[in-house]
């Protein structure tokens, strides 16, 4: 899932009934979601051990069907990667 050039790992910084505001790199972005969104993303952020999430850039989908929680020090290395990633192909 994250070879794709798309997938980031987003931070969630806010939660609201029917949208989130997440981060990734230093861009915060607004999602939208439908009302089953977001009772699913409401149900991931209260099962999560961290605030983070799976997120297709150009599509501003989230990915909250996850059946076992991310690990924030497992993933470090994952997100230093796909930051990487953008800043190549942005050069």
């Amino acid at each position: 899932m994250f070879f794709n050039k798309d997938l980031v790992l987003a931070s969630i910084k806010a939660v609201g009934e029917d949208h989130a505001i997440v981060q990734y790199q230093d861009k915060e972005v607004e999602v939208n979601l439908s009302p089953e969104e977001a009772k699913e993303f409401h149900q991931y952020v209260v099962h999560q051990e961290n605030m983070l999430v799976p997120m297709n850039i150009k599509t501003q989908k989230l990915f909250v069907d996850l059946e076992e929680p991310w690990y924030e020090k497992e993933l470090e290395e994952l997100k230093g990667i796909s930051y990487q990633e953008e800043e190549d192909e942005n050069e």
